[in-house]
């Protein structure tokens, strides 16, 4: 009986520490998983999704196109992103996202207009959508990819 009682108490302390390692090693896995992508990790999003966080709306005849959210986790989510739309209706389609600014700010310098597109710099924007915090600036480019297409890039910045 006491033979019996000693391999009892041995293969409860081997279950006992085998249970412990294992816990061991799903916890440093939890960890690390955590501390690899704790909700900061950019990631693929429809460019309207981008559009309406930042408090703009898609071109009605744009592709597609390709955007990310990279949650910061401090800051409000930076998004940028790529997509084509009809080089006629750049200008206009620009026009109609002004930036909202602050009382104390100086005047934006407008858009830059060249041979190969339009690059401007949309800063201090107060975005309604975006419930976490501002925008610092939008800097959206535009570039001429034949006489009817536009390729545009956008970017966003945190406050």
């Amino acid at each position: 009986m006491q033979r019996r009682t000693k391999w009892l108490i041995a293969l409860a302390g081997l279950a006992a520490v085998t249970m412990a390692t294992a816990t061991a090693m799903w916890v440093d896995a939890a960890v690390q998983e955590f501390i690899r992508d704790n909700g900061t990790t950019p990631r693929s999003t429809g460019c309207e999704r981008a559009m309406t966080a930042i408090g703009w709306s898609m071109p009605a005849h744009a592709d597609e196109g390709a955007c990310v959210e990279d949650p910061s986790g401090i800051f409000p989510s930076q998004w940028s992103g790529t997509f084509r739309m009809p080089r006629p209706e750049v200008r206009e389609w620009l026009g109609t996202h002004p930036p909202k600014r602050f009382p104390d700010q100086r005047p934006d310098e407008g858009p830059v207009d060249d041979k190969n597109g339009i690059h401007i710099n949309l800063s201090y924007l107060k975005s309604p959508n975006f419930g976490q915090g501002d925008l610092d600036a939008v800097v959206v480019k535009a570039e001429w990819e034949g006489e009817d297409t536009a390729v545009v890039t956008f970017e966003t910045y945190p406050g």
